[in-house]
């Protein structure tokens, strides 16, 4: 996996947190060197040190001098999810690369099941998005993205369109956006998907549900997402409390 150069440490402590879950690491386990890490991530060893002084902080990892760095004690998950993994992330740290497809974009009238996600009455008129996230050109993500008549879809280029939808919603809403509420479950495959992601219908699948608000608290978008997980996971990370023994 490698970072890009705009990001942070705290973004370099959120995949170390992913790094330990992924790997399932346990107690004195021991994690890679800064210099190995910073390889790995493509970024500078002082950004790698301070995402590690961070945990240290947080009593996830003990460094010791001369030794190397180890687990302290397993990520515990806390009730509410809060940390947001991008769909190109997920698909990198399962070893490949990812590319996407927008399939069509539409303006048409919202299912009940959409009317009452983005809490608008059945008569209005939204925008729905199909869209395929590919996996080394395996497809592995059917999307379903239908849009709140607030956001302007027409300030998209679809054809260049990199597969970020949160980034252009929050680009295209003058409310900033506040959290992502996802509900996560097995199904079966229906038709439409499976032919999207060349799988037989009815094949187990991983999915998802997710809900965007703004800092009003009023739904801008709902997701339908399906995964293929024979091919990528979706790996969970959550903020730990600094308070927790």
């Amino acid at each position: 996996m490698t970072i890009n150069t705009d990001t942070r440490p705290n973004q370099v402590r959120t995949y170390l947190l992913n790094y330990i879950v992924q790997h399932q690491l346990k107690r004195n386990d021991q994690l890679p060197s800064e210099m190995t890490m910073a390889k790995m991530l493509g970024v500078s060893r002082n950004t790698i040190r301070e995402a590690y002084i961070a945990l240290e902080n947080e009593g996830i990892i003990v460094r010791r001098h001369g030794i190397g760095t180890f687990v302290a004690r397993s990520p515990v998950i806390r009730d509410s999810l809060n940390t947001f993994f991008p769909f190109a992330q997920i698909i990198r740290d399962s070893g490949y690369t990812p590319t996407f497809q927008t399939l069509s974009v539409q303006r048409e009238k919202p299912s009940a099941e959409v009317s009452e996600a983005l809490e608008l009455p059945s008569s209005e008129v939204i925008s729905h998005i199909k869209r395929l996230v590919l996996a080394d050109q395996r497809p592995v993500i059917f999307v379903d993205d239908y849009l709140s008549p607030s956001i302007d879809i027409t300030k998209m280029d679809w054809d260049t369109f990199d597969g970020r939808m949160v980034r252009f919603v929050a680009l295209s809403l003058d409310v900033p956006l506040h959290q992502i509420q996802s509900c996560i479950r097995a199904a079966s495959l229906d038709a439409e998907s499976a032919r999207y992601l060349a799988l037989p219908e009815g094949t187990p699948i991983l999915s998802v549900r997710s809900t965007i608000y703004t800092v009003e608290n009023r739904p801008v978008v709902y997701s339908k997402i399906c995964f293929n997980s024979d091919i990528v996971e979706l790996n969970i990370v959550r903020t730990l409390p600094h308070d927790i023994t």
